[in-house]
């Protein structure tokens, strides 16, 4: 169960953890919350073949993160990491959003992380935004952000028939569980959205500023 297994989660090396997202197969008939429940979310990747992530077009979209001077992304890919992650985690009435999670801010803040960075996270995270949007631009003669939701799922599930696309797409799942599970003090969850929808009892005491994991490391 995730009250448990989140404690777990959090407190294993966060590395080792990672790596879990680099394969693996979504159980067919799952909601967002029994699959983060049943296995944390190890593998969304391989189910994005059998699922319909439509919903609806998108409008446009002001980002703001927390520290928009010293963002490592430039706001074209903001953009389109938005885009995947509304993908991965949209607005369908089932809990929150990426957007509701702060998961671009949130992402740009772990992107910081010294362990992040030794894995090559933001550099690989980059990469794989120009990879998306040329493929975009290749079959559908448009920029990923201007395609619809349909041609947006189409090329996603193409990404995902190859494995550095999996792996990226992995990747940025694994960072959107974050978002969704960590202490609001990293940027994400806000006021607690994600515990709130997962039904989960966050440890005490909270971290507070200046007595983070960060500030041990």
């Amino acid at each position: 169960m995730l009250k448990s297994a989140s404690n777990n989660v959090l407190s294993e090396k966060r590395g080792a953890i990672k790596k879990e997202y680099r394969g693996g197969a979504l159980a067919s008939g799952l909601n967002r919350r029994a699959f983060l429940r049943s296995s944390i979310a190890l593998s969304l990747l391989s189910g994005l073949a059998a699922c319909d992530l439509s919903f609806g077009e998108q409008d446009d979209v002001v980002i703001t993160s927390n520290n928009a001077d010293n963002d490592y992304f430039t706001h074209e890919q903001q953009q389109i990491l938005d885009a995947v992650q509304m993908q991965l985690f949209p607005d369908d009435g089932d809990g929150p959003s990426a957007r509701d999670l702060n998961a671009i801010a949130y992402l740009e803040w772990a992107m910081t992380d010294p362990e992040n960075i030794d894995d090559d996270d933001p550099s690989f995270i980059a990469k794989g935004i120009g990879w998306l949007d040329d493929l975009s631009t290749q079959t559908h003669g448009e920029h990923f952000i201007k395609l619809t939701q349909a041609q947006q799922d189409k090329i996603l599930k193409q990404v995902a028939s190859s494995g550095a696309g999996e792996n990226w797409l992995s990747i940025l799942m694994y960072y959107l569980t974050e978002a969704l599970m960590l202490d609001p003090i990293y940027g994400g969850n806000p006021n607690g959205i994600g515990w709130q929808w997962l039904q989960h009892q966050a440890g005490f005491p909270a971290p507070i500023t200046g007595k983070t994991y960060r500030d041990f490391t």
